[in-house]
């Protein structure tokens, strides 16, 4: 049925999808990063500091209330996008004023609600914003959306990582989080942009139906990327999961990796994010996606020669770190891209979070996982094991994935 809708210019859908992207990352690397070195300087031991991940599973359990979220944000368009989207933003920013007057970080159990809760607003956001994104960008400007997903990721992980922590070192609590409440602020501002006069489009249909999980599970299109998901992740996640702890065994100094970490990992990220966008204006996704397994697997044999010690430089560990996170960085957009790709249609919302709950929960496994082996067979079976993971998925992203067949246009002017 036809139903009021906002016309949104592409610019300013790419501003609201940059802005809530990059707050989600901020918020995500501020627990992930940020939190266990501040605490770790507190004198807090290791293994309470790892149950402070435990944070970010509404991450991986988001697709629970993904239905509720996608039928809520569309009864009235991008006005409903707005409501939910600065709903949560509003949320975030109440949290993090409540941590820094109540001086969270002395009191663990409040803390870690604190983050919880974090952590569950950005879903709402992260969810309705997926959402808008698959519903409204034209098919051949996916890749600039998933370049702001990405992109808006590496950004955010300089923020809530490496400033967060310069600022504790320099200032204190309060003024740390002061400014990660005003970067915020600042990146929530283009919401305002979904709250324009809704006007009659009747060219953007949109069918009655009822969100499930059951739906997404029944699409054979769902099922295939669910399965893409995590053959291309597997390797991924769990090298990344491991990578600092491996660097730091392989002889680099805490300040060497901390810089290595902001240039070779955020602002290398960002150029990967940037040669991928550009090169998917030449190349199909499915391409992208297979190239960039193909250099990934390279790079993942070249750390395994190197627990072998077959590779003698000096400088060969930060290029492969740096290769890596470049990599990684363009596959992630061509795969978030196939992504939109099966999740077009009367909820992608659901089928995109189902997707980022999957990639979530493959984090989460190939973490523990990946401790295990290296605890038992050493670095070498870790690498190896990452190699044999991506070539399988290249192998089955070969035989699966065809060229995607183009699904009707939402109009964006």
């Amino acid at each position: 049925m036809n139903t009021a809708q906002t016309t949104l210019g592409l610019k300013p859908l790419l501003a609201v999808l940059a802005g809530v992207y990059t707050i989600q990352s901020l918020v995500g690397m501020f627990t992930l990063q940020g939190l266990p070195a501040v605490l770790r300087s507190e004198g807090i031991s290791t293994s309470q500091i790892g149950l402070f991940y435990l944070a970010m599973l509404p991450w991986a359990l988001k697709f629970l209330w993904a239905p509720y979220v996608e039928a809520m944000r569309k009864r009235r368009g991008l006005m409903s996008h707005g409501k939910l989207i600065g709903f949560a933003q509003l949320g975030v920013v109440v949290i993090l004023t409540g941590m820094a007057l109540t001086s969270a970080i002395q009191l663990p159990a409040l803390l870690f609600i604190s983050v919880f809760a974090l952590a569950l607003f950005s879903t709402i956001a992260d969810i309705s914003t997926d959402g808008l994104a698959v519903d409204r960008l034209p098919q051949r400007s996916r890749h600039l959306g998933n370049s702001m997903q990405v992109g808006g990721a590496y950004i955010g992980a300089l923020f809530g990582g490496g400033l967060f922590i310069y600022m504790m070192g320099v200032y204190q609590w309060q003024t740390a989080l002061y400014v990660l409440m005003t970067l915020i602020v600042a990146m929530s501002l283009p919401t305002i942009a979904l709250f324009r006069k809704e006007v009659p489009s009747p060219q953007l249909q949109i069918e009655s139906c009822h969100p499930s999980l059951r739906r997404a599970w029944n699409s054979s299109s769902v099922r295939l990327g669910l399965l893409m998901v995590i053959v291309c992740q597997i390797g991924t996640r769990g090298v990344q999961s491991m990578m600092m702890p491996y660097l730091f065994d392989q002889g680099l100094q805490l300040t060497d990796l901390g810089v290595l970490a902001a240039g070779g990992g955020a602002i290398t990220g960002l150029i990967g994010v940037l040669v991928s966008a550009i090169l998917m204006k030449h190349l199909s996704a499915r391409t992208m996606l297979l190239t960039c397994l193909s250099l990934e697997a390279l790079v993942f044999a070249c750390f395994f020669l190197d627990t072998r010690e077959l590779i003698i430089s000096a400088f060969h560990l930060p290029i492969l770190y740096v290769l890596s996170s470049a990599v990684a960085a363009a596959k992630f957009v061509a795969l978030y891209t196939l992504m939109m790709e099966w999740a077009y249609g009367k909820q992608a919302g659901v089928d995109f979070t189902l997707f980022q709950s999957t990639d979530m929960a493959v984090a989460i496994l190939m973490a523990l996982a990946s401790g295990i082996v290296i605890a038992n067979l050493g670095y070498g079976a870790h690498y190896g094991i990452a190699v044999i993971a991506t070539v399988i998925a290249f192998g089955l992203g070969f035989l699966r994935l065809s060229t995607p067949r183009s699904s009707p246009q939402p109009q964006v002017t």
